[in-house]
């Protein structure tokens, strides 16, 4: 997806091989540490089950992303608004909604192209706007907006325990670093096959492929890469954490689980249906799941069930 108009047909749903293919296969092993394969869930629970509880008004238009603010008990989406995803068109906007799905503020922030990914720190919200990194208050709604030189689809973003916020640029391979008031390239690597969504701890980035399907592993110390599932989750896009693994999306609609040895198992999918899953998040305390469905305008809730 280094070819912008191979982004383009991607979201509109058309066939195309992906470009990028040769590179991913290319160092599909170099530089990795190990490489584990799908198998059962063995990390202390057998899996999980999804049962659906709410569902918005069809009215978030393009949903992308959702976050949970925990001081508040809000959800926040992020709406790209009309598409292609990489139109600086100006109609993107942030939605908030109650814990049961009602939209209090349908713009709570507007004026942007394609927001996409979103973390809360210290009363701000930080969102993933194309080429752009946006710093939103959200007492006052004011917004600092930060250019990125070079950049081409920032996508998902995650806040580490130390306050810096990483976020994924799929197109050129790239995550950054939000970090003191300065933006700066964290790691650029073809390895990473068109990083998409990201979740961080103490040690470790964990990212999902959207091109390939992997899910990779960073260390943060020496950013050495580990591929802890290879062509799993096609289409990877959101990483929330639960139970000691992760819940990880597919654009393609569908929802997997892996424990932290990359074990896979598939929990939802919606493909018949024809209902994307983008960049979920998980309320922890709730136990539930929020999946934005992209081209369906919604979000859906889904309450989380551990089973064995």
């Amino acid at each position: 997806m280094k070819n912008l108009v191979f982004i383009l047909m991607i979201f509109a749903v058309v066939a195309c091989k992906n470009k990028n293919q040769e590179t991913a296969d290319k160092y599909s092993s170099e530089g990795t540490t190990e490489t584990n394969t799908p198998g059962d869930i063995n990390n202390g629970i057998e899996g999980i089950s999804l049962e659906k509880i709410w569902e918005t008004d069809a009215t978030l238009t393009t949903a992308e992303g959702v976050v949970f603010d925990e001081v508040r008990g809000v959800y926040y989406v992020s709406c790209i608004g009309g598409v292609p995803p990489t139109k600086e068109d100006g109609d993107g906007f942030i939605a908030i909604l109650d814990q049961r799905g009602t939209i209090l503020n349908l713009e709570f922030a507007k004026g942007l192209d394609a927001p996409k990914g979103m973390a809360i720190s210290e009363g701000n919200l930080y969102v993933t706007d194309i080429n752009e990194f946006v710093i939103i208050n959200i007492e006052s709604g004011s917004m600092q907006r930060i250019a990125i030189q070079g950049a081409q689809f920032l996508n998902d973003v995650a806040l580490a325990p130390d306050g810096s916020i990483y976020f994924t640029d799929t197109n050129t391979n790239t995550i950054y670093r939000y970090s003191d008031g300065q933006v700066n390239v964290y790691l650029q690597d073809d390895r990473l096959s068109n990083p998409n969504g990201i979740y961080v701890d103490d040690e470790t980035i964990y990212v999902a492929s959207y091109s390939v399907g992997d899910f990779n592993t960073v260390n943060i110390a020496d950013k050495a890469i580990t591929k802890n599932a290879s062509a799993a989750i096609p289409g990877g896009d959101g990483v929330a954490p639960w139970e000691g693994g992760f819940a990880i999306s597919s654009w393609n609609g569908e929802v997997y689980y892996s424990n932290s040895t990359g074990s896979i198992e598939k929990v939802l999918d919606t493909k018949e249906v024809k209902m994307n899953a983008a960049d979920i998040a998980i309320n922890q305390k709730a136990g539930e799941l929020l999946i934005p469905t992209f081209f369906g305008n919604t979000v859906a809730a889904y309450k989380i069930v551990n089973k064995g």
